[in-house]
Parts: C-alpha cells; sequence; structure tokens
C-alpha cells in the first residue's frame, strides 16, 4: 500500500504538471480534463492515506500537503464558472508545489490521535486552513506573475479576487483554532509561536483588505500578498520544522 501511496502522490504531481502546461498554451479544454484526473488522482490518494492513518489523514505535514490538491481543483473551477477568472493554470501550479512538498516528506503513515486531537473541531479547523493557505499561495503566484509581461492588471485583479475568497476561511481557522484551544487546553489564546505566526498572517491580509480601496496604496497591494504568503509559508513549514522551537502544535510535525 506504501508504494501506491507514492504511486498516487507522483501521479497527482504529472496530473497538475499537465495541467499548468495545457493552461500555459492556452488548452483549456485539456487543461480542465487534467484537473479533473489530478483531483480523481488526489482523492484516492486521500483515501488511501486516511485508511493507512486509520484516521482522518491530518496528522503530518505530508497528509495536509497531499489533501491541496482536493481544495483547490473545486478552487479554480468555481473561479471559472462564478467569477469568470480562468486561473486554472496557477491552481494546478500550486497543487503540484504541494505534492513536491509532499514527495519531500517522510511517510509516517500510522500515528495516533493524541487527546487535544479527538475534537469535532479538528477537521474543519485543518481544512479551512488547506483551504485558506492554498488560495493564498496562488494570489502570490499571481502577484508574482503581475510583475511581468502585458497582463499586470489582470493578474492583480484575479489575486485580489482570490484573496477575497481565502479570507473568510482564513479567519475561521483562527477563530476555530481558538475555540478548540479553550476546549483542550482551557485557554482560547497561549501566544505560542504557531498561534502567533497564525495571527500575523491574519492581521497582514487585514492591512491588505484596508487598504486595497485607497488609490493612495496601490503600490502596496502587490508586496503586501508576498509578504502575506512569505507569513503563511512561516506559520506553516517554518515554525514545524525549524529545529529548536518549541510549540505545543508540534503533533502537527
Amino acid at each position: 500500500m506504501i508504494m501506491l501511496i507514492y504511486m498516487l502522490t507522483i501521479g497527482t504531481l504529472l496530473m497538475a504538471l499537465a495541467t499548468c502546461v495545457f493552461g500555459c498554451m492556452r488548452k483549456a479544454e485539456y487543461a480542465h480534463g487534467m484537473m479533473s484526473g489530478c483531483w480523481l488522482i488526489a482523492l484516492a490518494l486521500f483515501v488511501l492515506n486516511w485508511m493507512l492513518a486509520q484516521a482522518v489523514p491530518f496528522g503530518n505535514m505530508r497528509h495536509v500537503l497531499c489533501f491541496f490538491p482536493l481544495v483547490l481543483a473545486p478552487a479554480a473551477y468555481y473561479m471559472r464558472r462564478s467569477r469568470g477568472l480562468e486561473l486554472t493554470a496557477y491552481f494546478a501550479g500550486a497543487a503540484a508545489l504541494c505534492m513536491v512538498g509532499a514527495l519531500c516528506m517522510p511517510m509516517q503513515a500510522a500515528w495516533r490521535q493524541m487527546p487535544a486531537l479527538q475534537s469535532p473541531w479538528f477537521a474543519p479547523h485543518v481544512t479551512s486552513y488547506v483551504i485558506a493557505y492554498g488560495f493564498l499561495a496562488v494570489s502570490a503566484i499571481l502577484a508574482i506573475a503581475s510583475c511581468f509581461g502585458s497582463r499586470k492588471q489582470e493578474h492583480l485583479h484575479a489575486a485580489d479576487a482570490v484573496v477575497m475568497l481565502a479570507f473568510p476561511f482564513l479567519t475561521f481557522g483562527l477563530w476555530s483554532g481558538a475555540l478548540w484551544a479553550d476546549v483542550a487546553w482551557a485557554r482560547y489564546w497561549a501566544w505560542d509561536i504557531k498561534e502567533a505566526w497564525a495571527l500575523i498572517t491574519w492581521c497582514v491580509y487585514l492591512i491588505y483588505f484596508h487598504l486595497r480601496a485607497q488609490a493612495a496604496f496601490a503600490t502596496w497591494l502587490r508586496p503586501l500578498l508576498i509578504l502575506g504568503f512569505v507569513a503563511v509559508l512561516i506559520t506553516f513549514f517554518i515554525v514545524n520544522l525549524l529545529p529548536g522551537l518549541q510549540s505545543i502544535h508540534s503533533y502537527a510535525q
């Protein structure tokens, strides 16, 4: 089963990369088909991870990274159908980066749900953050793309639309985490390093929303989108992986 999990991980990555290629070639029909295939393989991978872990597969960073394509593919469809934005290649690019990260992580197939994780808040909290972080990765890619070529404003407009969709999930993740902490540890907030960086991330995007309608701060928007995603990377990766950092959230390592 472990070999099959690795094969499905590689298959998800290859389908995401193929989606990017067809998207860049402006072959939308093929890109959409590849993205659907990426989602189906990622679904099979999620089910196998669940079977092997014998619990919802959010117990380590590899599990969480493998979950990203499951939310990014439907999001690309939503942006296309409801917002009229063809961003399939960008969402696929974010999914591909996640799968590269998953392949770099140890398997850690089985894991024990510590008491703090045995909560109905566990799945919705993690899912909301995965959705938010996936969308914010896409917004950062679009912000970087807006530095080049003739579609700068188009990319910035798309990045703004994606952040608008991400922020409620980011807020729910922060709010649900506080409620969960009160149940698990009898306090809403501990100023743990991961909690602090989650709050910093939320504040950066809150500043973005306060400035986006002000013409005088138009040049700040692109740097804020990139800075916000740097904060996401610190919250999601650096805090968990940097040796020597102590966190009450270390179970996610």
